[in-house]
């Protein structure tokens, strides 16, 4: 564990207790956190940073390209995605991570919905860099991304994978659409559903966790009882977003959609009380997103 300074904030002081001679805090300097990382990975470690997304992509970016270009992988858990870190403002609210490091070549990049979801796919990532170091070959870096407001236990997802999507709900009706969302607004997308419902509208929710190798399989298959209507959700900027990445996908495969994208249109965030109610203002929100549906489908 190599930390900058913020292990309580991110969750992983709890490690850092019972196994401190495995534990390096460099202080507030996220640059040298990586690349401290990156030199453990050279040594044979399996390094795993830690801190705000915000400065996690920022000030991490160029270490993060160099580890990659050494051939020096490292996993990092950046929290407090988007307006999750409401109280502390535009300052530290990271509305651009994925653009940031998603075009790093031999990185990967995944979003956390849930602590089963991260517990999971973390589990799958350390394994998956034992078994690689161990056959001799460079493994990718794995960047996970998660949220800090209402992070639930989990959403009912029967299985994870590193490289696939999952079918959170299916409630097909005469009119429907495919809701794909990642990350911090699972849960925002799932409160959808019923609303959705409520308004004579079937729905299928996917959440894709993986974006740095896109499940366009499963959202395929999900247009096809859509008829083509898509909606994506994401507390992200819209240019360099997930639903960009994906669309640009799909487009490839020769899937045809109609689609109604809800990130954030080329601003910067502000202080709240809660996340949700920036969500709201960024049109984020579940009551946004029903009317995305009925311009869709009526």
């Amino acid at each position: 564990s190599v930390t900058s300074d913020l292990p309580g904030s991110t969750g992983v002081a709890d490690f850092r207790k019972e196994f401190p001679e495995s534990s390096v805090d460099v202080g507030i300097a996220e640059s040298q956190m990586i690349s401290a990382a990156a030199g453990l990975s050279k040594l044979g470690f399996i390094p795993i940073v830690d801190t705000f997304a915000q400065f996690g992509v920022t000030k991490g970016a160029l270490p993060l390209t160099m580890a990659s270009l050494s051939e020096a992988p490292i996993i990092a858990v950046f929290s407090h995605t988007g307006f999750q870190d409401a109280a502390d403002g535009a300052s530290h609210q990271a509305l651009s991570y994925i653009a940031m490091v998603s075009s790093i070549p031999y990185v990967e990049v995944y979003c956390l919905s849930c602590s089963e979801e991260a517990h999971e796919l973390m589990t799958k990532a350390i394994e998956e860099f034992h078994l690689q170091r161990s056959q001799g070959l460079v493994c990718r870096s794995k960047i996970f991304f998660l949220g800090r407001e209402n992070f639930p236990k989990t959403f009912g997802a029967k299985n994870y994978d590193l490289g696939k999507a999952q079918v959170l709900k299916t409630e097909w009706q005469q009119k429907n659409v495919t809701l794909v969302t990642t990350g911090s607004l699972v849960g925002m997308a799932m409160s959808t559903a019923d609303k959705l419902k409520l308004n004579s509208i079937g729905c299928e929710i996917i959440n894709l966790p993986c974006l740095s190798d896109i499940d366009v399989n499963t959202v395929k298959k999900s247009l096809e009882g859509s008829k083509g209507n898509l909606i994506t959700l994401e507390d992200h900027q819209k240019i360099g977003g997930f639903s960009q990445m994906l669309c640009h996908k799909l487009l490839e495969a020769g899937v045809s959609f109609r689609l109604k994208t809800h990130a954030v249109n080329g601003h910067f965030g502000q202080s709240a009380y809660l996340a949700e109610e920036l969500y709201k203002k960024h049109h984020l929100d579940a009551d946004s997103v029903v009317q995305s549906a009925k311009e869709l489908v009526f």
